[in-house]
């Protein structure tokens, strides 16, 4: 009986013990710190998984969390802008030292994108020029809302303006800082594209789906992509095939009668890959404003656009693309475009343009600090616009090579290079405008200097030299520098020449019918100086899970001998070289304040455009003085995206030194994501703003040459569009 008892005794007492160590109460202490600069993290939130047990780092990254069962435990850490950190742990713990916790920092969109506008292949952040991303989400989603062009998110960028030229046929270019289109380099993949007869027609030429990003330099840019990036440059660059493949289609239909059909592939097995991109866009004439001629053309337009992708080995790629794209526009009197022309109803533009191209890169990695590149391309456009009493006819061609080396050596980098870019027009039979044959051909070298101190200085040295078969010869330096002065705060300063060649038919193409541009005198070469500065900060509140982003830029340039357009009575344009030439300057402003699923961006834009040589009339025209943005953009569920957009456009001069009225622009879209299925209902311009609501665009004669308003406001009004996305 005793022995039976005491066994009890003992089993009782184990249990207890047993039981007391299951339940035992143990503390975790840990420090958490960045895994790269090891400084210590205040708000880290860590948590016993499985449990509502945990807590959070104070400023010296120290905490403490207590209650923790013995066992085997999961901690989880989590810290906005850092990587979720998971660790198994044991309780109770061997020591009672402190656990140390490394988080590494989580690449932002921002920091993942790699610019190749510079050659350097170079993350955005260490970029001592400042250039602007739009990703391939942004670009995905904005085939939902505009699948014909890439015109809307680019109009979207603060700085940038896109500017309708023709108030029947809508043809646009793209202004930059204040200055005229011309003055803005267009680049695709690297390479000229979308210029002299492409001019007022190329963006609307760019469909977003076959681009994989855009990157856009505001401010001299000529240093190393030559003459004519005086205001800046685009460069849009066509996506590559992936390890997986890819099939998107798009339907998109538009309250203006618009429908768009666009299809993107992509694949890649073994050593080789291809993209295919096609689309077709048909639009009905529209006469919006009931006074008989078209605000929207009768359009139809293809664009095929395959590609080719070789990769011998992973240290080389080679490229081939074919491009081909025809345009058919037909505005003007609607009676006309009916087919019900008569003797009081004449007048019609007919805008026929056929572009083909053929581009390749060829790209090798010496080593690790060597790479090499080769492309070039080759392009045809033809063009014939027809009036009822005029005819603009002829055919482009223009050819372009490349080869740069690049050579790093630790905090060095160098680029050497050089290039060759001819451009041939020809008139065709029956051309009745005034411009005549040219032949262009110009050969460029180019070196660049870049030394780098991480997280402090980044420094950029270039020149260029250029020869002009007709101009003769340039010199082009550039600097540039990025100084980090805080992990929240850097500064940027770039300073850089530039030259533009006169070219009539590429003056002539801004205008609303290439109507005669007639030089008073010998047109001479533009020179230009200028430079930006400016200063972002960017600031995690990780208490409230916010992220705060501010930049704010200041632009000059100065365009020596700049060659100015003065419309005549009878509808043609003379131009002159100033002597004063032309200035612009002002403020570029951006804030971004993002929470998810909540992103909030606020823009504005102050300019001051000059005419340094006319004290009458000093304003260069079609430039708002003042121009304010905001978006706002918030994620509902998991399958809800929501948008609403508004822009303030301020007061415009005009070419007979008017003042235009400031006007509000409104725009929002809801996008359902369903499966491998976007559904998408977009409005653009809600209030329905137009130009005709202030005054007429189109004044008489109206039966055989009407004379047309210059435009500063939109024309078509209210657009709704639905489109269907499905990936595959």
């Amino acid at each position: 009986m005793k022995k039976h008892l005491l066994k009890r005794c003992v089993l009782i007492i184990s249990l207890i013990v047993t039981g007391g160590g299951l339940f035992a109460q143990n503390t975790l202490r840990a420090i958490v710190t960045d895994s790269s600069t090891h400084e210590k993290l205040n708000g880290v939130v860590i948590v016993i998984t499985k449990t509502t047990n945990g807590g959070v780092s104070d400023s010296s990254g120290m905490v403490e969390i207590k209650n923790i069962a013995n066992g085997d435990q999961v901690i989880e850490a989590s810290y906005v802008g850092y990587q979720k950190k998971v660790l198994s742990l044991h309780f109770p713990m061997p020591n009672s030292k402190p656990v140390q916790i490394l988080l590494q920092p989580e690449q932002s969109e921002i920091e993942e994108v790699v610019v190749s506008s510079m050659r350097t292949n170079s993350r955005i952040e260490d970029i001592p020029i400042k250039v602007e991303v739009i990703g391939i989400d942004d670009l995905t989603e904005e085939s939902s809302f505009k699948p014909g062009n890439v015109s809307s998110i680019l109009g979207d960028v603060s700085g940038v303006q896109i500017q309708q030229t023709s108030a029947v046929s809508g043809n646009s270019v793209v202004r930059m800082q204040g200055l005229d289109g011309r003055y803005t380099m267009l680049l695709r993949d690297g390479m000229p594209a979308y210029t002299g007869l492409s001019g007022g027609l190329s963006i609307l030429q760019i469909p977003p789906l076959d681009l994989k990003q855009v990157e856009i330099i505001k401010g001299p840019a000529s240093t190393i992509n030559g003459g004519g990036a005086i205001a800046g440059l685009i460069n849009f660059i066509t996506k590559e095939p992936t390890d997986s493949s890819e099939a998107t289609f798009l339907l998109n239909q538009s309250t203006l009668s618009e429908t768009n059909m666009n299809a993107y592939f992509s694949g890649k097995k073994n050593n080789i890959g291809y993209t295919f991109f096609g689309g077709i866009n048909h639009q009905f004439a529209m006469d919006v404003n009931h006074d008989g001629f078209s605000d929207v053309p009768k359009t139809l337009s293809f664009l095929l656009h395959p590609q080719l992708f070789f990769y011998p080995d992973d240290k080389t790629k080679l490229r081939i693309g074919i491009l081909a794209n025809y345009d058919n526009r037909l505005g003007g009197d609607m009676q006309v475009i009916q087919g019900e022309a008569d003797s009081a109803h004449q007048y019609y533009e007919k805008n026929v343009s056929e572009n083909y191209g053929f581009d390749w890169m060829l790209s090798h990695v010496i080593t690790d600090k060597q790479d090499i590149s080769f492309k070039g391309s080759i392009d045809y456009s033809s063009r014939d616009f027809e009036t009822n009493y005029s005819n603009l006819s002829g055919n482009q061609m223009s050819a372009y090579s490349e080869l740069y080396y690049h050579l790093g050596l630790n905090q060095h980098n160098f680029i050497f290079g050089g290039n060759y870019l001819a451009d041939l027009y020809r008139r065709n039979t029956g051309d009745t405008s005034t411009f005549n044959n040219y032949t262009y051909q110009t050969i460029g070298l180019f070196t660049q200097y870049s030394y780098t101190i991480p997280d402090l200085l980044n420094f950029q040295a270039g020149l260029r030299g250029d020869w002009h078969n007709v101009y003769g010869f340039f010199v082009l330096p550039s600097v540039a520098a990025l100084i980090h002065a805080t992990k929240e705060f850097s500064v940027r300063i770039n300073g850089g020449t530039g030259y533009k060649v006169p070219n009539l038919l590429e003056i002539a193409a801004q205008n609303e019918d290439f109507s005669p541009v007639v030089p008073t005198s010998t047109l001479k070469d533009e020179k230009s100086y200028g430079g930006t500065v400016e200063w972002n900060y960017k600031k995690v509140f990780t208490d409230k899970q916010v992220v705060l982003f501010v930049n704010q830029t200041f632009f000059y340039t100065y365009v020596q001998q700049a060659i100015i357009e003065t419309e005549n009575p009878d509808g043609s344009y003379s131009v002159s070289n100033t002597s004063g030439g032309a200035t612009t300057m002002g403020i570029d402003n951006y804030v971004r304040v993002s929470r998810k699923p909540i992103d909030f961006y606020l823009g504005y834009t102050f300019t001051y455009p000059r005419k340094n040589s006319d004290k009458a009339e000093p304003y260069l025209t079609l430039t708002p003085l003042n121009r304010a943005a905001a978006v706002l953009t918030s994620d509902i569920g998991k399958h809800f995206k929501v948008g609403l957009e508004g822009s303030l456009i301020g007061p415009q001069y005009l070419d007979d030194g008017s003042k235009t009225k400031t006007y509000f622009l409104l725009a929002a879209s809801v996008q359902y994501n369903v499966g491998r299925v976007t559904l998408v209902v977009n409005g653009e311009n809600l209030l329905d703003v137009r130009q005709t609501r202030f005054g007429p665009v189109v004044y008489p004669p109206y039966d055989t040459h009407p004379q047309f308003a210059q435009i500063w406001a939109p024309v078509d009004g209210r657009v709704i569009n639905f489109s269907v996305m499905v990936h595959i």
